[in-house]
């Protein structure tokens, strides 16, 4: 339904007066990227929780979101090619915004290699863990390269002193649209943690027999 309405605003919503019809990308664009730096602090948290208390949960939690940003960081490095293409007029440059989120996409697969890396899910728990945590210093890299060097990419818009730069309609939908992809995120959280704690009992009743 949320999405659904967010497709419904992004479509009547008033063009940009400089970027034309393009800018509606930063409806799906901007979402994506928030979520895919929240998923990955979550997995790194988790991860951290899972090595100290030696806690199953944590480690399911890191493994069940772990594809989901993957998607994210995919989504987000697509829709911003095609942004950039039609607003810079290349679809990729390497300045620091880019190349930090392609490096998150790529922790994001090393995480998910590992997991399936070895034979018993505890170490590949534990490997991975160790990456999660070691690639929660690439988040701060990724959300504050547009202040600490000069890139291509505006600061931030939203989550700024002072409050929100763009327009009332402009946030509205794009606050709509978050919450779509984040429900739809949960959703697919849901299944792939049921999944996983099913295959983690089968593997366990596998090993006492």
């Amino acid at each position: 339904l949320l999405i659904g309405i967010a497709a419904f605003l992004i479509i009547f919503i008033e063009n940009d007066y400089y970027q034309g019809i393009s800018f509606k990308i930063m409806f799906i664009h901007v979402p994506s990227a928030w979520l895919s730096l929240a998923i990955f602090l979550a997995i790194g948290i988790s991860s951290i929780i899972g090595l100290i208390f030696k806690s199953p949960t944590a480690f399911t939690i890191a493994r069940s979101l772990s594809p989901i940003g993957l998607i994210m960081s995919i989504i987000v490095l697509v829709t911003g090619s095609i942004w950039g293409n039609l607003t810079w007029g290349a679809y990729w440059v390497w300045d620091a915004r880019l190349t930090s989120m392609l490096i998150l996409a790529f922790i994001y697969l090393g995480h998910i290699l590992l997991l399936y890396s070895f034979e018993h899910f505890q170490k590949a728990d534990f490997a991975a863990s160790i990456l999660a945590i070691i690639g929660l210093i690439n988040l701060p890299i990724v959300k504050f390269s547009v202040d600490w060097w000069t890139t291509l990419h505006q600061g931030s818009s939203v989550l700024r002193i002072g409050g929100p730069s763009m327009t009332n309609d402009y946030l509205i939908t794009l606050l709509v649209s978050f919450s779509g992809i984040f429900m739809l995120t949960l959703y697919w959280f849901s299944n792939i943690f049921y999944v996983v704690i099913e295959k983690r009992k089968l593997d366990r009743f596998k090993l006492l027999n």
